[in-house]
């Protein structure tokens, strides 16, 4: 039996949460341990915080695509509950 779609988003949620925490403890750990100027830490900054924001803005995407398919298929299933003799 397959997954519903809202559990599989949420999973991927809590997988990505994780996965983007250990990115940027990473980060703050390499640039603890390397004596790096200023210009370089705010490159490795981005690097790690421009992936962080695209999974936001393609999970919300996601879930606003899926919350307008839910509600499609519920539309369809009144309608024809309310055409059928």
């Amino acid at each position: 039996m397959p997954l519903p779609l809202p559990v599989i988003l949420w999973l991927s949620i809590a997988l990505i949460a994780v996965s983007q925490v250990m990115i940027l403890r990473s980060t703050v750990r390499a640039m603890r341990a390397a004596a790096s100027e200023q210009a370089r830490r705010g490159i490795e900054w981005a690097y790690a915080v421009v992936p962080v924001i695209v999974l936001v803005l393609v999970l919300v995407a996601t879930w606003d695509a899926s919350q307008a398919h839910t509600t499609r298929l519920e539309l369809e299933a009144k309608a024809s509950q309310t055409s059928a003799p």
